[in-house]
């Protein structure tokens, strides 16, 4: 977004001369698709080739999140900023300037948001499962190089008109700051509800890359369609009111009349994986206000082009405060408003907002009652109060409570729940004789990790198995905290010195004291223990600590963005940060696999992991493991020590294993390199 405001900073100060607009649009739409197309192949390349800087600045994490913040934004910065032009650039060429500006600005904006909806299914639902990510993005690519090319040919060889004036930012009477604001805080409140709805639909859809690729198609389909109406129809100033009005009212009623989905006694009723439901619940939620948005940018925009006649510096200085907004929107609802006052109170707020920017945009004639326009104002404004007033405000209670009612059929009752910056998290308890048999950490409307004794089994496992492989063990890293099973088993082995644990999410540390139990404590209050809230890649990527075992267990793969950590690059980092005869120890969901899927993550760990093992634990939640070098046969003196200390023996009983036999006896077949066909 900040590259879009840049690339439209510069159209709203560009003056062309001799050289004719639709060669410069297709000289931008191939800086696009060259750059665009790099950033594909050349991202990983670029986080390997800093890692030394990473490393260096490990001590220093504020100074590291700028550095890294401030390399994204480099690298990202051409590209969008060549995405920001093309639109201003494209409205001053003399094929489009005879014609009304309105139409124009309005036909253009709207076709090209259709086409980021093509974009995003054929992406999504095609190229990326046909091509992957580097197909893919040589196929957007040829796209951009098409569409220069195109440009290109129905261009002249120079302009006939004479030189357009360059619009210079200053206080004086005819810079329209009053619209330049609307802009920005339409900007701001339709990028922040974009999170906030995304954030509150997920409690009743799975978090996947095709749910998120679904909804934002119904918003792109939403704004494109609204600015196809506003090049149909005739929208002067008067009607900025009453459309940001009737955003604000579209904004309270669409959540009020949200069609929830009918339980129907399927656990996973309300992990909605389904893309047409998913379609139908995110058109109810999120295509009003954004069919609205669709016309009022346009609409803003040539508002603007009556105070600065020239085209491109009008639409540039326009977008430029939309986008502006655009980049503040989700980080206020992300960072601010959903962990401090939650999804229902932040929609509100939004809506508020909304109604605000209609009283900016009003002048003293707008509420005269002999004016059409003036007499819709009162009776909107008269109607966003009463909604206001009759809204039910105890509505988000409910939702939660569809969340996590399937997971209630045994008895769990809530005791807990945190809207955080990145999920909604309800912690369930189950009790058993007035004690807590077991929790259920509940991840918006998955079921994500819970401490049934079923399931410990298999998590204390990814400890213990490399802890009696290896146990001199004296440093360990776990990726991803879940409950919190895995590090409490870790804390059992006294000859343990250190343990990192790193999760994405703060919130699931902030719970790490709701747990109780005759056998579990906190293991986050053992002074060997060290918390880093960071993306697992990247620290190991930058941190520059070894460890004699890393164990992962990540959110299951059909959560956006998990796969990434499935990976063989992903595997080479975990590799890479393990001491000579080290361990790893990682999650294999064999019931959320396919055959083909389970095989492409094997190959992938053994292309890494010569001497690799499958370990069969429980309910088909498998472990691969594999170590850096041979395994060593461990010391005997050391493998009787672990297995006679108290604690670790009696927390390996409580799991079933109760000899080194026992322990043996999960192992499946793996092998080395020369078995690698299996």
């Amino acid at each position: 977004m900040a590259g879009l405001a840049l690339g439209s900073a510069i159209a709203a100060h560009l003056t062309l001369r001799r050289i004719r607009p639709l060669r410069l649009y297709a000289g931008l739409e191939s800086i696009v698709a060259v750059f665009g197309c790099t950033l594909v192949f050349g991202l990983p390349l670029v986080g390997q080739g800093l890692r030394p800087i990473f490393q260096a600045f490990w001590h220093h994490q504020e100074l590291l999140t700028i550095l890294r913040f401030s390399i994204s934004f480099l690298v990202l910065l051409l590209p969008t900023t060549a995405m920001g032009l093309t639109l201003p650039v494209l409205l001053e060429d003399p094929l489009l300037y005879r014609r009304q500006f309105r139409g124009v600005i309005a036909a253009c904006y709207g076709f090209n948001t259709l086409g980021a909806v093509a974009g995003a299914l054929l992406g999504e639902g095609y190229l990326i499962r046909r091509f992957g990510l580097p197909g893919t993005g040589l196929t957007a690519a040829c796209l951009s190089l098409a569409a220069a090319g195109i440009a290109w040919l129905f261009a002249g060889t120079i302009s006939s008109r004479t030189e357009a004036t360059g619009f210079q930012f200053s206080l004086g009477k005819q810079t329209p700051w009053k619209l330049l604001l609307v802009s920005l805080g339409a900007g701001t409140l339709f990028l922040g509800l974009e999170v906030i709805w995304f954030r509150f639909i997920r409690l009743y859809v799975a978090s996947s890359s095709t749910a998120f690729c679904t909804m934002l198609a119904v918003v792109l389909a939403g704004i494109g369609l609204g600015g196809l109406a506003a090049s149909a129809i005739r929208v002067s100033r008067k009607f900025l009111p009453l459309l940001l009005l009737l955003a604000a009212i579209g904004t309270l009623l669409s959540y009020v009349f949200f069609p929830v989905p009918v339980l129907q006694g399927d656990s996973k009723a309300f992990h909605i994986e389904s893309w047409p439901e998913i379609a139908r619940l995110s058109s109810a939620l999120m295509f009003p206000v954004a069919f609205l948005s669709g016309i009022l940018l346009p609409v803003m925009v040539s508002c603007v082009q009556e105070k600065l006649t020239n085209r491109m510096n009008s639409a540039g200085l326009t977008i430029l405060f939309n986008t502006v907004g655009a980049a503040i929107g989700p980080i206020l609802a992300g960072f601010v408003l959903l962990p401090r006052i939650g999804f229902q109170s932040s929609l509100v707020l939004s809506a508020a907002g909304y109604a605000a920017l209609a009283l900016l945009t009003c002048e003293k004639q707008s509420w005269s009652l002999r004016r059409s326009t003036g007499l819709a104002l009162t009776l909107l404004g008269g109607l966003f109060l009463l909604i206001l007033t009759i809204f039910p405000y105890g509505r988000n209670e409910t939702h939660f409570e569809n969340a996590r009612r399937p997971f209630e059929v045994d008895q769990s009752v809530l005791q807990k729940k945190v809207e955080g910056s990145a999920d909604t998290l309800q912690l369930l308890r189950r009790d058993l004789f007035g004690e807590p048999y077991y929790y259920r950490l509940v991840t918006n409307a998955y079921s994500m990790s819970g401490t049934h004794p079923r399931s410990q089994r298999y998590m204390r496992l990814f400890a213990y198995l490399p802890l009696a492989l290896r146990p001199e063990s004296e440093n360990a890293l776990l990726l991803c905290y879940g409950v919190g099973i895995t590090a409490d088993a870790f804390t059992h082995d006294p000859g343990l010195k250190h343990l990192d644990v790193v999760d994405i999410s703060k919130e699931v540390f902030d719970l790490a004291g709701s747990y109780s139990g005759s056998e579990y404590s906190d293991p986050l209050r053992d002074p060997r223990v060290t918390t880093f809230v960071q993306d697992g890649r990247f620290f190991l990527q930058a941190s520059p600590d070894r460890y004699d075992i890393i164990t992962g267990e990540p959110p299951p793969l059909k959560v956006a963005g998990t796969v990434n950590l499935y990976t063989q690059q992903f595997f080479e980092l975990m590799h890479d940060r393990l001491k000579d005869g080290g361990i790893a120890t990682f999650w294999l969901p064999i019931s959320q696999l396919t055959t083909d899927e389970t095989k492409a993550i094997l190959r992938a760990f053994h292309n890494v992991f010569a001497n690799a093992s499958v370990w069969a634990t429980c309910d088909l939640e498998w472990i691969m493991m594999g170590s850096k070098g041979p395994l060593q046969r461990p010391d005997q003196e050391l493998t009787r020590s672990f297995w006679s200390e108290a604690k670790t023996r009696s927390d390996l009983g409580r799991i079933g294993i109760e000899s080194p036999e026992q322990m043996s006896g999960l192992k499946k077949s793996f092998g080395s390199r020369r078995a690698s066909n299996r």
